[in-house]
């Protein structure tokens, strides 16, 4: 039977709603709803009886009906607030409104029903558990069933398409990464290493990125198959998204917005998009993105191209530096998004996730406050707190909270951009990473060979060192106690005795000694205060003093102190700035490019006449070194690549890390000008390099390498977790 209302034509039999001979995707739920409301017009179907029809024998929340007629409204393109098609009855329940009138039926074959094939794949499915009471215990009972140890063994066979032939039981499994790979994304400024995914709407792919060597780029995994696939022309490439039609892939790569069908082609460059934080891909052909400094806010731009528009504007009476994280709801109209003040973790202040408008730009409402990317699917806003993966219904109608967040998962692949490492589609997918154990690092002395010296104090996850002039003590970055807390400690080498140095809740890190030992130069991030750069003795005595604050998302990261009073820092990850701690001490701009570009890592050689940095101004992170103080020209050290430098005592070396961590060597001249050889490699130093300046040291005769060392090599980011109907857990 066939039915048409509108431009529309509803096939009861074929289950398509068409426009114009065009399909347009329904869920399976949804189309039972419109067909339903269509066949018993124009009678106001009550909420319970709809429920029931929908989900026979089983509890189901009131949101899960509303979020299905919120998707009928978007496909048919049906306001809410003036409909044609599908009206409410506030109170009871839902009703068509419009006029339809049935079609002559044509003669066809019937279809021939597919055959499972031997070579169907196979996978887990999770018990059915007996319905529990609408208690406290729900939480736990869906995290636990989302969790590793409720696996049983029924199957779900994989369609000779690749979707998947499922029920409507839960189904857990984890993919690998693939081989000789590992997920996870570049380091840069303010952002980090958790796992970047997205699935698809109708949940059939899974888009990922992952490391092989030292090259990023995105791959497509099909949820029903085995095997991955790196997508051409998505080298370099983070964050992707979605379109609508789980066609094409929206993503950044060299500081460009770019799309690329999965099917093949080359990518196409839509915008400008130096520090991408994030995009969503809505109806109409409508691209919000977050394109990071200095345009702050959201902007849109079609996929077809064109020039892109502002959509948000900061709360600069808030102090908020960024939106960040886009989400569209079903309606393609509203999306989410995370408005940032400060660096993270803690926050100065904390970050707000909103609801905005295509439509009404500037009328954003706030939802709740959370360090966190938010993302919407099957009914539920999802989000992370404290590293636990939570969602908490959610009405599409009223677009408010209904009832109280639930955990999904621990330990959530998440970093202080605020990204958060999962992603659900519309169906009922759920795919996230899960955070690596931290696995304790070795400071470890080795000569010039690689060869183990031995080793200093306990194994801990150490994060930035730094050896004293005298080489008697090392400054750490640790982070310990429960709660934790992120401090700076001292170990004596001589006693291996730890002690802690700094005392104050929040994050201090990145420690730099003073030429004479006296003092030592951190980054400090505390509660509801501005990111800072602080000093303190280093034999304990008295409070740690001011030197520097930046409000917003400014970050203060010292990296280098010159024996004629100098502290160079890197400014919020990109640009290399000096204190001088006399006169007006007056902060000025060293090395300042515009983004992409990122200059960091800048150490002062002996004399204080050089400044070496790390700087990716050539396509790729590279050491350069530059005259101090004035300008001059710079010359290029490392060769393919290179991070982390570090000068010997009497400024005849210079080291730092290659691209695969090899330790190298570069021999500097004696004369007025700076003449470099040819680096040379030392040894591969399995060195963790994802502190903010250095990891590891030399001694003053450039004998001796103190390296904070992982015990063996990291195999990256834990598998991915897929989810297969993870709502019937909620439904159980």
């Amino acid at each position: 039977m066939r039915i048409r209302f509108g431009p529309f034509t509803l096939d009861l039999e074929s289950r398509q709603l068409t426009k114009a001979g065009e399909e347009i995707h329904l869920e399976p739920k949804a189309f039972e709803l419109l067909s339903a409301l269509v066949l018993e017009r124009p009678k106001v179907l009550p909420k319970a009886d709809l429920q029931e029809r929908l989900w026979p024998g089983t509890f189901v929340a009131e949101a899960n009906l509303s979020n299905l007629v919120a998707e009928i409204r978007a496909a048919l393109g049906d306001p809410a607030r003036a409909p044609k098609f599908v009206r409410t009855a506030h109170g009871f329940g839902y009703a068509f409104c419009g006029q339809a009138e049935p079609l002559s039926e044509p003669t066809v074959a019937a279809p021939v029903p597919e055959t499972p094939t031997a070579g169907d794949a196979r996978v887990a499915e999770l018990p059915a558990v007996s319905p529990p009471p609408r208690s406290s215990r729900l939480p736990w009972l869906v995290a636990g069933l989302l969790g590793i140890g409720l696996i049983a063994t029924a199957a779900i066979a994989l369609r000779r398409d690749g979707g998947l032939v499922s029920g409507a039981g839960l189904a857990r499994f984890t993919v690998a990464p693939p081989e000789n790979a590992s997920f996870g994304g570049p380091i840069r400024g303010g952002s980090g290493t958790a796992t970047q995914l997205a699935v698809s709407p109708d949940g059939r792919y899974i888009a990922f990125v992952a490391r092989t060597g030292a090259a990023y780029q995105i791959w497509l995994r099909p949820v029903a198959t085995l095997e991955a696939t790196p997508i051409r022309g998505t080298e370099s490439g983070t964050f992707p998204f979605w379109s609508p039609d789980s066609r094409s892939i929206g993503f950044f790569a060299n500081g460009k917005l770019k799309t690329v069908h999965i099917d093949g082609g080359p990518p196409t460059v839509l915008a400008d998009a130096p520090t991408s934080m994030g995009g969503s891909w809505g109806h109409d052909n409508v691209i919000l993105f977050a394109p990071g400094a200095p345009q702050h806010g959201l902007w849109r731009i079609s996929s077809a191209g064109g020039l892109p528009t502002r959509v948000t504007n900061l709360d600069t009476t808030a102090g908020e530096d960024a939106h960040r994280w886009p989400h569209f709801l079903p309606d393609g109209r509203h999306f989410f998004y995370t408005a940032v003040t400060g660096v993270c973790c803690p926050a100065s202040t904390p970050a707000i996730i909103r609801i905005g408008s295509l439509d009404r730009p500037g009328d954003d409402v706030t939802l709740f406050q959370a360090e966190s990317s938010v993302s919407y699917a099957s009914g539920h806003v999802i989000f992370a707190l404290d590293g636990t993966l939570m969602a908490r219904p959610f009405d599409l109608e009223t677009r408010q909270l209904r009832g109280d967040a639930f955990p999904l998962a621990e330990r959530v692949t998440t970093e202080g951009s605020r990204y958060v490492g999962a992603s659900a589609s519309q169906n009922g997918t759920l795919v996230y990473g899960q955070a690596a154990a931290d696995v304790p690092r070795q400071l470890t002395w080795f000569d010039r060979t690689g060869h183990a010296l031995g080793t200093l104090g306990d194994a801990a996850p150490y994060a930035g060192l730094a050896l004293s002039p005298d080489e008697r003590r090392v400054a750490v970055t640790l982070e310990t106690g429960t709660p934790e807390n992120v401090d700076i400690w001292l170990i004596d080498i001589d006693r291996d005795i730890r002690s802690r140095l700094t005392v104050h809740p929040g994050a201090d890190v990145s420690p730099v000694w003073s030429p004479d030992g006296t003092r030592i130069a951190f980054q400090s991030s505390r509660a509801r205060q501005p990111v800072a750069l602080r000093q303190t003795l280093s034999d304990g005595t008295g409070g740690d003093e001011l030197l520097l604050e930046r409000p917003g998302n400014f970050t203060v990261t010292p990296s280098g102190w010159s024996k004629d009073g100098f502290i160079a820092y890197t400014s919020r990850g990109s640009d290399v700035w000096i204190l001088p701690l006399f006169g007006d001490r007056k902060p000025f701009a060293y090395v300042e490019t515009p983004l992409p570009f990122i200059e960091a890592q800048a150490v002062f050689s002996p004399d204080g006449r050089w400044i070496a940095y790390t700087s990716n101004a050539g396509g790729q992170r590279d050491i350069y070194v530059q005259p101090f103080p004035g300008s001059g020209a710079r010359s290029q050290v490392s060769k393919d690549g290179g991070t982390h430098p570090v000068w010997r005592a009497d400024g005849r070396e210079l080291f730092y890390l290659a691209a695969d961590g090899t330790m190298m060597a570069v021999p500097v001249g004696a004369g007025r000008s700076f003449d470099a050889g040819p680096p040379r490699a030392l040894f591969s130093s399995n060195v963790w390099r994802l502190a903010l300046n250095q990891v590891y040291a030399v001694t003053k005769d450039g004998r001796r390498f103190l390296v904070n060392a992982m015990p063996q090599k990291p195999s990256g980011a834990a598998p991915l977790t897929v989810v297969l109907n993870w709502t019937a857990a909620i439904h159980r």
